[in-house]
């Protein structure tokens, strides 16, 4: 019997992909690959580097939100911004470091055809509409069954040790990094970077509390906002889907709220949790994990809270203003790195 679906599973993993191809990229050394499911549709994922025979362990970066491209093309240069914080050139040395493209989101796209935010828009002059396809693929079950389809290709080329396997994931990808390793138990390490544990949209309830208690508005107010906010997410659990142009449908808020605190809890795979203190929405969540942890009798955990720094490790001002000249990345995936070789 067990013979019997190990083999139905082969099959049904060969099935995902219909094909493949990739490319070198121009002026960056990378390699583009792009992948057709059975079902249609295309994913794009980027190597940051071109060697396809050398065997090394694999990084699978999850990056955070928004329709921004894999590559953007400034003309005189190319740059990748969701790694561009850090220093990827020396870590793909020693990795294959991944990163896969947003759903319904071009690869490589020119400066000019992305509004001011680097964010891809059908229509330039419309720099906040976004595109009806992306809105409706972005929800978190769908991240997750296209980094799946990434896996399962990835699994299968020889520059690839697949016992050295690890996934990290930044803001929103920190949802789609946990689902990954629940779903894929051969996944040796798992990078909680800027994550929510109890869900995206208690954000904005707990942000009145502490706009109440810093006199930022009054009591009376935040309560009322508060009751706002709880009939906005009546709507969204109805399947009610917001009116502005750039806003996440329901489905993507119902998604990315889900409270991941058991997940987190029950995860077999070893955990690495990475916040900046000065990032409330994800401070405020993750320093509390270590109290459940060690309850639950859970140690195969590493903190690495970023002390003055904020949701993309950049140091913030006693004034509360982010200096982006200064920031901290490399020592988050220094950190992670250590930690997983020291596994």
């Amino acid at each position: 019997m067990n013979v019997m679906k190990k083999f139905i599973s082969i099959i049904c993993l060969f099935l995902v992909i219909t094909s493949t191809y990739s490319q070198v990229v121009k002026g960056l050394n990378a390699r583009l690959f792009h992948i057709v499911s059975t079902k249609g549709d295309t994913i794009y994922f980027l190597k940051t580097d071109t060697c396809l025979t050398q065997k090394k362990p694999t990084i699978l970066f999850c990056q955070g939100s928004l329709p921004i491209p894999l590559i953007i093309d400034l003309g005189v240069k190319k740059f990748i911004p969701s790694l561009n914080n850090f220093d990827y050139k020396e870590l793909s040395k020693r990795y294959n470091l991944i990163v896969i493209s947003m759903p319904r989101t071009p690869p490589i796209v020119k400066v000019e055809n992305l509004n001011k935010r680097y964010e891809f828009v059908p229509d330039t002059t419309k720099q906040l509409k976004f595109d009806s396809l992306y809105l409706q693929d972005n929800y978190l079950e769908n991240y997750v069954t296209r980094a799946n389809s990434v896996l399962t290709y990835l699994r299968k080329q020889k520059w690839l040790d697949n016992n050295r396997i690890v996934v990290f994931g930044h803001s929103q990808g920190s949802y789609i990094a946990l689902e990954l390793a629940k779903q894929n138990p051969s996944i040796r390490a798992t990078g909680y970077s800027g994550g929510t544990p109890s869900g995206r949209f208690s954000l904005y309830v707990r942000q009145q509390r502490r706009d109440v208690i810093t006199n930022t508005i009054t009591a009376e107010e935040g309560q009322k906002n508060i009751e706002g906010y709880y009939d906005t997410w009546k709507s969204y659990c109805k399947g009610i889907d917001p009116t502005e142009d750039n806003a996440d449908r329901a489905k993507a808020w119902l998604s990315f709220s889900k409270p991941l605190w058991n997940d987190l809890i029950h995860l077999k795979t070893p955990i690495y949790i990475a916040y900046g203190t000065e990032d409330l929405a994800s401070a405020e969540g993750c320093e509390l994990l270590p109290i459940y942890f060690e309850q639950a009798g859970k140690t195969n955990y590493k903190m690495m809270p970023l002390v003055g720094c904020g949701h993309n490790f950049e140091e913030i001002s006693p004034e509360g203003v982010s200096n982006y000249d200064k920031m901290h990345w490399d020592d988050v995936m220094n950190g992670f790195v250590k930690w997983v070789e020291s596994l």
